[in-house]
């Protein structure tokens, strides 16, 4: 006879739950982190840390999910200056309300685009989702440089903007390149993403002073997308923009790209000593298909794990885009056959089509006699 397993107690602290605001809110204050946006509607328990800080962990298994801080400073009461820390934790339950937009905010970063604009797809929160997440909140409170590499497909840049998507899409400037950029190129790329007025400055010099000048202006997220395109002359110059920031007038960071990027930062110490977060990004494993697929589209709710591990090992593996591209493609087999379930057939179709398979190669002939 098994014992059934039962989840531990729910941590002390004031319950709440995480809403599409963006926050949570304790003792009539508003406490936001990037990271909470892969937690949305999530049940949580409350705890201060600080006059300023919380910390955050799932209601049912006490996991930590991470730390917010008040968008407002704290006020204290000169008589009482611990009041907020002796707060005592209650049961008594609080959600959050959408937090009115500051006049420079009304526009945000928004939602990621699925591969294909896949229709009814749905942000998964992966452990390398969840981690991003952190890592990019972290980074920007901190204001410092940070990267994150992998594979083509794993859903980096994805996984950044999906962590983004509550940031004034003022603060955001995302710079990416078809090909291998030079600094010239960063530098025309940030005055286009900046709004700059007027003729760019023809002396690198002059062009490097505006740039300083405009990223002091606001707390500026500097996203390099692509960042395995990046040569080490260009990192430099990215690195010289940060380093001659001051404190909070210093934009973040984030290095987005392949192996390549990584390994070009990693092989220059001035560069690589600067870097405040290495996170790399690998394929799903088996159980982690098993996990999130079902979550990730509609057509995959009810499909056995039987299927979608035949699917795994036939080619869509770990790879979120490959997850993407035969799921187009069972949708529209799908639709063409009127079918209304998934199944092996259509399944096996759809990786026919959507991942190359080599033929394999015939004996030659050998001459006779």
């Amino acid at each position: 006879m098994t014992t059934p397993t039962t989840a531990p107690d729910p941590p002390p602290g004031r319950a709440g739950r995480i809403l599409h605001g963006y926050g949570i809110r304790l003792n009539g204050r508003t406490y936001t982190a990037a990271w909470m946006a892969a937690h949305t509607e999530r049940t949580v328990r409350i705890h201060t840390r600080g006059p300023d800080t919380v910390e955050v962990s799932d209601a049912a298994t006490g996991h930590l999910l991470g730390t917010a801080r008040s968008q407002h400073p704290a006020r204290l009461d000169p008589a009482r200056p611990d009041s907020l820390l002796t707060a005592k934790d209650t049961d008594m339950t609080e959600t959050t309300q959408p937090t009115p937009p500051r006049p420079d905010e009304d526009e945000v970063v928004g939602e990621p685009d699925f591969y294909l604009n896949l229709a009814d797809a749905r942000i998964v929160a992966t452990e390398a989702l969840l981690e991003a997440s952190e890592n990019i909140a972290d980074t920007i409170e901190a204001r410092a440089m940070s990267c994150i590499y992998g594979d083509a497909g794993l859903g980096k840049t994805f996984s950044v903007l999906a962590a983004l998507k509550e940031v004034s899409a003022e603060r955001v400037l995302l710079l990416q390149f078809r090909s291998r950029p030079t600094p010239r190129d960063i530098r025309q790329e940030l005055f286009n993403e900046l709004h700059l007025e007027g003729e760019p400055p023809s002396h690198p010099s002059e062009f490097d002073r505006l740039l300083k000048r405009t990223l002091a202006r606001k707390p500026y997220v500097l996203v390099c997308d692509e960042a395995q395109q990046f040569s080490r002359e260009c990192f430099e110059f990215v690195r010289h923009l940060w380093d001659t920031g001051k404190g909070t007038n210093r934009p973040a960071v984030l290095f987005v790209g392949g192996e390549e990027a990584y390994k070009t930062l990693y092989s220059e110490p001035a560069l690589a000593s600067r870097i405040y977060i290495w996170q790399e990004f690998a394929p799903m494993e088996a159980d982690e298909v098993q996990r999130n697929i079902p979550l990730f589209h509609p057509v995959w709710a009810d499909a056995s794990p039987e299927l979608i591990d035949y699917a795994y090992e036939e080619g869509a593996g770990g790879t979120f885009r490959v997850w993407s591209k035969i799921t187009y493609h069972i949708l529209e087999g799908m639709k063409r056959r009127d079918l209304k379930k998934v199944d092996e057939t259509i399944v096996r179709w759809a990786i026919r089509r959507a991942v190359p398979h080599r033929r394999k190669s015939r004996r030659p002939q050998q001459d006779a006699g």
